[in-house]
């Protein structure tokens, strides 16, 4: 019996999100964006459509902000939407490349139930997010599915009445995915760098989420870290593991 990915701690998990830009609204990719990065480090950010359509338009600015990648589904025919073969064709070779731990599928079409079916087959998860709409086929493939428009959901590590001191335990894994982002194979790192990496990971980011004006003062609070000071004025601008 194959092993279930999603057991696997968030900090490993490797994530995937994938958009019909045909069935999604691009006023809708921050929170997207946020949701998908509480499963764990996302690799992969594409959204699929005929980008010669007026209709799509609206997505190639968000776009850009939160580094998404375009793809083009040119129809061949006229009146033909390509935008879901394209769409499964780039999730299956993502599945066969055995990187990816979770799948985060943005679409209210039930013309993803097969591939969301043939994805859990191999023990990977998949989220689902869309409307209220969509198709109940869909949703009771996915391992679990978001609704769009409904109250957006918080952070599944993040719990009501948490302190800041509690989310920081809680979520601590995150400053360590900015932090080896950041360094990619170095011993210290600018804070800077890491608050870039950040961005990416959580566009959201506060550092006042959890108790602290600063960054610095974060990394300060994990036990595995140090901050150095290589300023002025008491300036601390280069983290390293102890």
């Amino acid at each position: 019996m194959k092993k279930d990915k999603s057991l696997k701690d968030n900090s490993a998990k490797r994530v995937a999100i994938l958009i019909d830009g045909d069935n999604a609204s691009s006023a809708k990719l921050n929170d997207i964006t946020e949701l998908a990065s509480g499963y764990g480090e996302v690799i992969v950010k594409r959204i699929y459509g005929d980008w010669s359509k007026t209709t799509l338009s609206s997505w190639k600015e968000p776009a850009r902000e939160f580094s998404y990648r375009l793809i083009e589904a040119l129809p061949y025919i006229k009146g033909k939407n390509t935008t879901d073969i394209v769409f499964v064709i780039d999730a299956m070779d993502l599945l066969n490349s055995k990187n990816i731990d979770v799948f985060f599928i943005v679409s209210s079409d039930s013309d993803y139930t097969p591939l969301a079916q043939r994805i859990r087959e191999e023990g990977v998860s998949v989220i689902g997010y869309g409307e209220s709409k969509t198709p109940i086929a869909f949703i009771n493939s996915c391992k679990k599915f978001i609704y769009s428009d409904r109250e957006p959901e918080k952070n599944p590590k993040a719990e009501k009445g948490d302190t800041p001191a509690v989310l920081l335990q809680k979520e601590a894994d995150l400053f360590d995915k900015a932090y080896e982002s950041a360094a990619d194979g170095k011993e210290e790192v600018t804070l800077s760098q890491i608050g870039m990496a950040m961005k990416k990971i959580k566009p959201k980011f506060k550092t006042g989420r959890y108790g602290c004006k600063t960054l610095g003062a974060i990394y300060e609070k994990l036990d595995k870290y140090e901050v150095i000071q290589t300023g002025q004025k008491g300036i601390y601008n280069v983290v390293r593991k102890k």
